[in-house]
């Protein structure tokens, strides 16, 4: 069990490795607007519409369980804060990089150039979320934007 919550921080602090250590110091791909990069991974098309309370609330259990340790919503903690990110990347590549990240790390121009440019510690593996959890992830992040 204790493994496994080192495996999941370090997971999750790779992820917002990739966006900034500073919601201050970090612009997202494509700020004031939301980039067309659908990343590589099974989803294709996401159809948003009102936030939806019982996404956001399994979100948020995912998010505490899988990503609190390491990503906070406005400060630094290990890895940079979460809020912005649904503002400056597609909800299709969000859900691609939670469901497939390793080989997005290895193949997506935007992640590799992060990486490069952050010089940041990449997630260690995928987090194995199906796609409803990837999907309720996405929700909590969309309900936590000003």
């Amino acid at each position: 069990m204790k493994k496994q919550i080192i495996i999941s921080a370090l997971l999750m602090i790779s992820i917002i490795c990739f966006f900034g250590f500073s919601a201050n110091n970090f612009e997202y791909q494509n700020k004031g607007g939301q980039s067309n990069d659908k990343g590589i991974g099974p989803i294709k098309e996401v159809k948003l519409g009102k936030i939806d309370q019982r996404l956001v609330d399994k979100g948020n259990d995912i998010y505490n369980n899988k990503c609190s340790a390491c990503h906070n919503i406005d400060d630094v903690n290990l890895a940079p804060p979460l809020r912005g990110i649904t503002k400056g990347l597609s909800p299709v590549f969000i859900m691609n990089y939670l469901m497939n990240t390793t080989e997005m790390q290895k193949k997506d121009p935007y992640v590799k150039k992060l990486i490069q440019d952050w010089k940041k510690v990449p997630m260690m593996k995928d987090q194995h979320l199906k796609e409803n959890e990837a999907r309720a992830v996405l929700e909590f992040l969309r309900s936590i934007e000003k």
